[in-house]
C-alpha cells in the first residue's frame, strides 16, 4: 500500500497514458502496499480495455512494473484490484486472529508463524507480511504500523466490493465482516496506521 504522495505519483503516471491507452488503469492492492515495489519498479498493472490499446501500452508499462496483465473490457482491472483487496483483508484478519489466539494460548509468535508457514494455513499475510510486531523485520507491523497500505485505503475498497457484490447478488459474508471491521479500525484511530493493524485492535479490543 502507498500513501497518498505516492498515489498522487500512480494518478499522474496514469493520466500521462491517458492518450495512448484508452482504457481503466488500476495497480493491485498486494503491490500497492509494498513501497517498495514501487521504488523498484515491480508493481503490478491490471489494465481493462482495448486489447491493441494496451499492447501499444505494454512496453511502456512494463517500465513501471514486473507485472502488467490484460484482464479484459473496460472495468475489469478495478475489479480484479477489489477482488484481491477483499481476499487479503479476509486473510489478514484470518492471520491477525490465529496468532493473537495462539499468543494467548502461549504459543511463541515466532514458532507459530513458522509452524503456519510450513502448513496448510499459510498464506501471504503469514509469510510476507506478518501482522505480529517482532516476527518479521522490514514490515509495517515492525515499524509501529507506519507506511503500507492504510486502514483507510482497505475500507475504501471493501466497500467497493459490497457494492459489487450488492449489484451482482454476491453473497460475500466474510467480506461484509471484513468491511465492518476496517470501518471500525477507521473510527477508533486506526485510519492512518496501515491495514496489518487489525492485529493491534484485536489486541485491544479484547480487554474492552
Amino acid at each position: 500500500m502507498v500513501n497518498y504522495e505516492n498515489q498522487e505519483a500512480l494518478l499522474k503516471i496514469s493520466l500521462g497514458l491517458e492518450k495512448l491507452v484508452k482504457a481503466e488503469l488500476t495497480l493491485s492492492n498486494k503491490i500497492l502496499f509494498s513501497v517498495g515495489a514501487a521504488r523498484a519498479g515491480n508493481l503490478t498493472f491490471m489494465v481493462g480495455g482495448v486489447e491493441q490499446e494496451f499492447d501499444a501500452a505494454k512496453e511502456l508499462l512494463t517500465c513501471m512494473g514486473s507485472n502488467v496483465v490484460y484482464c479484459g473490457e473496460v472495468g475489469t482491472g478495478q475489479a480484479a484490484k477489489i477482488c484481491n483487496n477483499m481476499l487479503l483483508a479476509i486473510s489478514m484478519i484470518g492471520t491477525a486472529e490465529t496468532m493473537n489466539l495462539g499468543i494467548r494460548l502461549g504459543l511463541d509468535p515466532k514458532l507459530l508463524a513458522k509452524i503456519l508457514n510450513m502448513s496448510s494455513g499459510r498464506c501471504w499475510s503469514s509469510d510476507t507480511y506478518n501482522p505480529v510486531p517482532g516476527v518479521m523485520e522490514g514490515v509495517p507491523s515492525a515499524n509501529n504500523y507506519q507506511g503500507g497500505f492504510g486502514t483507510t485505503l482497505m475500507a475504501k475498497d471493501l466497500g467497493l466490493a459490497q457494492i459489487s457484490a450488492t449489484n451482482t447478488k454476491t453473497p460475500v459474508p466474510l467480506g461484509s465482516q471484513a468491511h465492518q471491521i476496517y470501518r471500525m479500525m477507521c473510527a477508533k484511530g486506526y485510519a492512518l496506521k496501515d491495514f496489518s493493524a487489525v492485529f493491534q485492535f484485536l489486541r485491544e479490543e479484547e480487554t474492552l
